[in-house]
């Protein structure tokens, strides 16, 4: 295909270096430096606006397949999105940061009024406050996802130094029935249990384990881990879409939540907004302040300002302050990594769920991208066409990628080698990010 991106930043870029090896890829930007940042890649970089027409019409979008406008702004990615439409895109994503967008470009009169329709309006930071939520309403895992319609659940927790599990003989751990170890991972490579070394593997601090469960198995996989009571309440250092997205929906929970903001005026907004949650005007790395606002007795914190810097200063501050668990958004790649190295128990970027809803977008209806951990590891649901060839799951697990359970009738099991996978079973899979499409063919073929 051939696909024009607007936009070479944090969003713009991961695209770029995830759609360059199958594709033909085009980036506009304004910025010159744009070229320097993705001289690495197989892609074209026209500098220039992206509403402007004859930067569009240099980059070809009157024959591309697809066009992507993920700049930071919403007003220019309505607006170029629109205008790559009328100069013959034939598809067009368009990146937003507000739900409103999302309500008005969802209603058939928008097509109307405008004359053309954007293909589809994408609100990665939705997807993102979500997940956070997950997170936090389990203690101890740093990350949590839920499948199968709450049928099953993916969870994944650390290995912590002089916790239960550190130095063990994995093999020799046992868990509750219904809970399934997909693999783990360390220094960010995956190795998955149809790895030829993960029998003889031996846990190390900081590793952490991928877990399957059944739905009713999974309070019995968190007492595992969880010492104490349960999430009650949570601070939250920035009150942008996300920061207001995590509060809204921790309250429907009943959480206490207090909110930390440094624009004064957002914050009169968030008092009308939230008015069951302590809206705070102050500065999320500011010491006294938090300490004052009683971080010492907070559960969670969420740093989710736009300044990494900030965050994760403010995030190193609440765990010398006691804070048992911190979670922090990051928007630049090679941030998250740091973040983690640190202590920071989970970081979190926007673009992970723009990619994977690109990829979605772009892959087979039957292909849903569910997750990306750790940079380089997906969760991959698949729903086998009828014309797979019936098989032993054990026949489909390989090195890099891992069958965890099938969804059959509305019925979930979990990975056993002789379970056989059947044409219109749903599929779960975790496999390594730069290999999954090539292992999904082999696994489809």
């Amino acid at each position: 295909m051939y696909i024009v991106i607007a936009g070479g930043g944090e969003v713009g870029g991961e695209l770029a270096r995830t759609l360059e090896r199958a594709h033909e890829v085009v980036v506009i930007d304004r910025n010159p430096q744009a070229r320097e940042r993705l001289a690495s890649l197989d892609v074209k970089v026209v500098v220039g606006g992206a509403t402007d027409p004859d930067a569009l019409r240099e980059a070809g979008v009157d024959r591309a397949d697809l066009f992507i406008a993920s700049t930071n702004s919403d007003e220019v990615n309505l607006l170029a999105s629109l205008l790559a439409k009328g100069l013959g895109a034939r598809q067009v994503l368009c990146f937003v940061g507000k739900g409103g967008y999302v309500d008005v470009l969802a209603d058939p009169r928008t097509a109307e009024i405008l004359g053309t329709r954007i293909d589809k309006v994408l609100w990665p930071q939705r997807a993102m406050a979500r997940e956070i939520v997950e997170v936090i309403l389990v203690p101890e895992a740093v990350d949590v996802e839920i499948l199968a319609e709450g049928r099953l659940r993916f969870a994944e927790y650390r290995v912590k130094e002089g916790g239960p599990y550190a130095r063990r003989l994995l093999a020799e751990l046992t868990w509750p029935e219904g809970v399934l170890v997909v693999g783990v991972v360390r220094d960010g490579i995956f190795l998955g249990f149809a790895h030829p070394d993960f029998p003889e593997l031996v846990l190390e601090p900081g590793d952490k384990l991928l877990f399957t469960t059944t739905a009713r198995a999974f309070a019995e996989l968190e007492a595992c881990f969880t010492v104490g009571r349960g999430v009650r309440r949570v601070m939250i250092l920035g009150g942008g879409n996300v920061g207001l997205m995590v509060a809204q929906e921790l309250l429907r929970r009943r959480v206490e939540v207090v909110v930390v903001e440094s624009n004064r005026v957002r914050c009169e907004w968030l008092s009308q907004e939230l008015p069951q949650a302590l809206v705070i005007h102050g500065d999320g790395t500011d010491i006294e302040l938090l300490e004052a606002e009683g971080v010492r007795e907070t559960d969670v914190v969420v740093a989710v300002t736009d300044n990494d810097e900030k965050n994760l200063l403010a995030s190193l501050l609440a765990k010398r302050l006691g804070v048992s668990k911190v979670i922090t958004r990051v928007s630049r790649s090679e941030t998250r990594r740091l973040f983690e190295q640190v202590g920071i128990d989970l970081a979190l970027a926007p673009r992970q769920a723009a990619v994977r809803s690109v990829l979605d977008f772009l892959g087979p209806e039957n292909v849903e991208h569910v997750s990306t951990m750790e940079e380089n590891i997906e969760l991959l649901e698949v729903e086998l066409p009828q014309e797979f060839r019936a098989r032993p799951l054990k026949a489909l697990a390989l090195p890099e990628i891992v069958p965890i359970a099938l969804e059959r009738d509305h019925r979930v099991m979990l990975y056993r080698e002789p379970l056989e996978a059947l044409p219109g079973d749903r599929l779960f899979l975790v496999a390594a990010r730069e290999v999954a499409d090539e292992a999904l063919a082999k696994v489809l073929g």
